[in-house]
């Protein structure tokens, strides 16, 4: 089986099917650990200038962000092509893979992956599974996925639920919406800026404050906390910062990690070892 992964989570969820040695080829932002593969795909923004000129190439681009290696992925001639749909600002549009992958010789069996809400990602790792010869893992990997959210469900359950606000880009503000919402509830908390059903969508620094959150936790989308520490702030707020990168941004087993860190980070928050995000009057 040869298989092109297109975005990270794609990857993640080859590698935990057990199939990261029939990888091809990945996409430019999988990581360090890929790097004797092709890159598939490539960026036309900046990544390492600030948030606020990334999001200002990102709204006033009229051309697409990404650009798909085609002659690249013909030479490869996979099985396999893993894309998604849920976010042209994240990876290489899903109409631009699918015209290329219908103009394949090789004919590869192309997997969308859409999950918009928690409760969807798993419906990927059948998909994947199912077109790479990995059914048996895929049950098991969900088996391990639902076992562990019946075990963190209600964790923080209490009559006075922990308001919790959580970005996924801070210049300029974005509430973290698709499976964060849904990820905060389940653990018994509420979300205080998108609720469940919600995609992530701009929000201004006034109306964090008038979310009156217990915490305020950052996981930028792409970037690590260190990264994402570069982004200035206003000063009378108290702002979590969590990696983005290779935690919350990717709807993939990834997510199984997160949760513990975002766990620890809530424990912290409620026993006082770390500063309640709350706005100072």
């Amino acid at each position: 089986m040869r298989i092109a992964s297109l975005l990270p989570s794609a990857t993640d969820i080859v590698v935990a099917l057990g199939a990261g040695d029939e990888l091809v080829g990945v996409s430019h932002s999988c990581g360090t650990t890929w790097s004797h593969l092709p890159a598939l795909t490539s960026t036309r923004l900046d990544l390492a200038a600030p948030s606020a000129t990334i999001d200002a190439e990102v709204k006033g681009t009229g051309a697409p962000l990404y650009d798909l290696d085609i002659a690249r992925l013909e030479q490869l001639a996979p099985d396999v092509v893993i894309s998604q749909s849920l976010c042209d600002v994240c990876a290489v549009p899903s109409g631009d893979v699918e015209d290329a992958v219908c103009n394949l010789p090789s004919r590869p069996l192309l997997v969308n992956l859409m999950p918009f809400g928690l409760n969807d990602i798993p419906d990927g790792f059948r998909d994947v599974g199912a077109a790479i010869k990995r059914e048996n893992e895929a049950v098991k990997l969900i088996d391990s996925w639902e076992n562990t959210f019946d075990r963190l469900h209600g964790r923080f359950a209490q009559s006075n639920p922990l308001r919790v606000a959580f970005l996924d880009w801070l210049m300029p503000p974005f509430a973290a919406g698709h499976w964060m919402p849904d990820l905060i509830g389940l653990l018994g908390c509420n979300s205080v800026l998108a609720q469940p059903g919600d995609p992530s969508y701009e929000v201004s620094w006034s109306d964090v404050r008038r979310a009156e959150a217990d915490v305020i936790i950052a996981a930028c989308c792409g970037f690590t906390a260190m990264r994402a520490d570069q982004d200035p702030v206003p000063a009378d707020l108290t702002i979590h910062l969590l990696d983005g990168d290779e935690h919350f941004s990717r709807p993939s087993p990834r997510l199984l990690d997160s949760v513990e860190v975002l766990i620890d980070l809530l424990d912290d928050v409620i026993t006082g070892s770390k500063q309640v995000g709350a706005v100072k009057s």
